[in-house]
């Protein structure tokens, strides 16, 4: 297990809200629910930030790779924010790195990574990133992997 990542790392961050239904039966957030919170944030980004149609415009993404570590136990009814931050982009491909913290807190509860390939959503096909979006992407890069 890698440390945990620390807040100044990431210069962007989006909320979450936790659920009742979001813990698992130990009481804790579920592991596929973290992943869950990664995927929204990013999707939450694309949209909001770089504004992508993820719905009906030409590009669409596939995740092709995703991992977790874990260090602490969030659970409902915490507030969260999900670190977000790019470590690789490269033709069709971006590389996330995602941290999960408590508002205030330095350290991350969980951190993982997300490999996403945009594609063109007629043809199924890998697209390079257009050069806007690549300037986005660029405004969160992390300096070193947090």
């Amino acid at each position: 297990m890698t440390e945990s990542p620390q807040r100044t790392a990431f210069f962007h961050f989006h909320p979450i809200l936790t659920r009742p239904q979001d813990n698992d039966v130990n009481g804790h957030i579920a592991g596929a629910t973290v992943h869950g919170f990664f995927e929204t944030a990013i999707q939450a980004f694309l949209v909001e930030q770089a504004e992508l149609d993820l719905r009906d415009g030409e590009l669409a993404t596939f995740v092709v790779s995703s991992a977790a570590d874990y260090y602490a136990l969030p659970g409902f009814p915490d507030v969260l924010e999900v670190g977000l931050g790019v470590t690789r982009q490269v033709g069709s491909t971006v590389e996330y790195r995602l941290a999960l913290f408590r508002p205030g807190e330095p350290e991350a509860c969980a951190a993982g990574t997300v490999v996403q390939v945009f594609i063109e959503r007629a043809s199924g096909r890998p697209v390079a990133l257009p050069e806007t979006l690549q300037v986005i992407l660029s405004g969160v890069m992390l300096e070193q992997q947090a």
